[in-house]
């Protein structure tokens, strides 16, 4: 083709048509110019439909990894109002109960266990669309800045798990320095509890290990109203730590998740 375009200019040079070599010269240039145009939007055509097909193939997946958060929260948040239920019991409990006849195992049952599961974040695919850019090509801005803020909320909650912890094991200590834990029956309840860790219908109270080590239930030693009131604040200092994060925050990101799954439907379509 370009031997043919050649030849052409040559024999209109060689026969003197100089306005005609120079009208065929700027027609080829525009023709190349189209041709380059052409190619251009075709190629850009094919970057577009591949980052369509990527937007959507990250969008099913962070779909994906959301559901699972909201699954994951679930047994969290579960795990946290059982345990703000329990430590409400032991309020009631030590207001109604004479210091001197407060039961070891009932104690054991209402503050055994206080901590929720940790967070385990579903974060791979929106990490892997940062690392590439990809996240770039979501059309929707405020989808963008949803993910942006359903990500920092996420590290804000694993700071507060940190917290948590560190609060539970106060409790284990100050626990562990008054009551005695000597009853072969506490182990038992720890297993069951551990394997129904997510069932709404297990109560201890009910099970016939309660009932045993009751049986091998010893006096709770306690010094003084001081020790008492120092025991019962460590738990209520957790309670308050739950009542946030149980009833309010885990319920906003939820509901955060919920609403950037709706969004990336719309992207997936």
């Amino acid at each position: 083709m370009i031997k043919f375009f050649k030849k052409i200019r040559q024999s209109l040079i060689a026969e003197g048509k100089t306005v005609k070599y120079f009208k065929y010269a700027i027609g080829e240039i525009v023709l190349v110019v189209i041709g380059i145009l052409i190619a251009l939007q075709i190629n850009n055509w094919n970057t577009e439909r591949i980052n369509n097909n990527r937007v959507k193939q990250y969008s099913k997946s962070l779909i994906r990894d959301l559901e699972n958060d909201i699954e994951m929260i679930n047994v969290s948040q579960f795990q946290a109002k059982k345990s703000f239920k329990k430590i409400d019991s032991l309020k009631s409990y030590i207001l109604s109960t004479d210091p001197a006849k407060l039961s070891n195992t009932n104690l054991f049952v209402l503050t055994h266990d206080i901590m929720y599961r940790p967070f385990m974040w579903n974060r791979s695919t929106f990490n892997e669309m940062k690392n590439s850019e990809i996240i770039h090509n979501f059309k929707n801005d405020n989808l963008k800045k949803k993910l942006m803020a359903y990500e920092s909320f996420s590290y804000h909650l694993d700071e507060d798990f940190d917290q948590d912890m560190t609060n539970a094991h106060k409790a284990e200590e100050i626990t562990s320095e008054i009551m005695d834990l000597n009853n072969p029956y506490f182990s038992q309840m720890l297993v069951l509890e551990s394997e129904r860790f997510n069932d709404p219908t297990l109560d201890l109270f009910k099970t016939v290990e309660y009932q045993k080590a009751k049986k091998e239930d010893r006096v709770f030693q306690i010094n003084n109203v001081n020790d008492l009131k120092k025991f019962v604040n460590v738990f209520i200092r957790i309670q308050d730590s739950y009542r946030i994060r149980a009833f309010q925050e885990m319920n906003e990101i939820k509901e955060n998740a919920k609403e950037i799954i709706k969004l990336l439907k719309n992207e997936s379509k």
